[in-house]
């Protein structure tokens, strides 16, 4: 099926969708995620493949016709690299599907907005009540404090692309777009930021985050 830039097509059974998407961010950002990434997967990188790395999501060789590196979405949720114990809107790998949404996980992160909005404080303290949640739900659980970073820096993420200002949070219509239905808010109302998120803007909001979501 042929599709217009920019329209909207939601993931049929054989599409492969990763867990958190970016979109938005600076040069710097954008480019740091993708040279960590295209790099190979290495559980340990001191033993592993040369060049490898845990954040790296590549397998061996992982290459198209051309010899260009190539990754598939669904690698985003590969085991022991970016993916995470304590997401927002999906269930820890040991508990569920941490690929896909859990709606109920959804419907409870928007019940945090105050005022329809989902401010950066709010995320922050959201965090930290499924950190206390999935300690006593999970045995298994794996979050140490490279996870909660990488936690925050999701969410940060999302607060510099959707998000309305300093003060103002993330409309909750957004964040049900996004997560609820894997779409760009652009029927709400949202539109792509005349000056992209770059490093020195995300690094506050990741601290303001992490600071009431800090679980240790």
């Amino acid at each position: 099926m042929a599709l217009q830039k920019g329209q909207y097509h939601p993931a049929g059974p054989g599409d492969l969708r990763s867990p958190c998407p970016y979109v938005g961010l600076g040069l710097d950002i954008a480019s740091t995620l993708v040279n960590r990434v295209f790099q190979v997967h290495s559980d340990d990188p001191k033993s592993g493949p040369r060049g490898g790395s845990r954040a790296g999501l590549r397998d061996p060789n992982q290459v198209n016709k051309d010899g260009i590196p190539v990754l598939n979405l669904d690698q985003v949720g590969r085991p022991h690299a970016l993916e995470h114990d304590v997401s927002i809107t999906r269930q820890d790998r040991e508990l569920g599907d941490c690929i896909h949404l859990d709606p109920e996980l959804c419907r409870r992160f928007l019940r945090s907005a105050k005022e329809g909005k989902i401010r950066t404080a709010d995320m922050g303290r959201y965090r930290k009540t499924r950190y206390e949640e999935q300690q006593k739900d999970n045995p298994d659980l794996q979050f140490g404090k490279f996870e909660h970073y990488v936690g925050c820096a999701e969410l940060a993420a999302l607060r510099c692309v959707f998000g309305k200002g300093v003060t103002k949070g993330i409309p909750d219509d957004f964040v049900r777009a996004v997560f609820g239905e894997e779409r760009l808010p652009y029927d709400e109302g949202w539109s792509p930021r005349r000056f992209k998120a770059f490093f020195p803007e995300a690094l506050v909001v990741l601290l303001v985050i992490s600071h009431y979501a800090w679980p240790f």
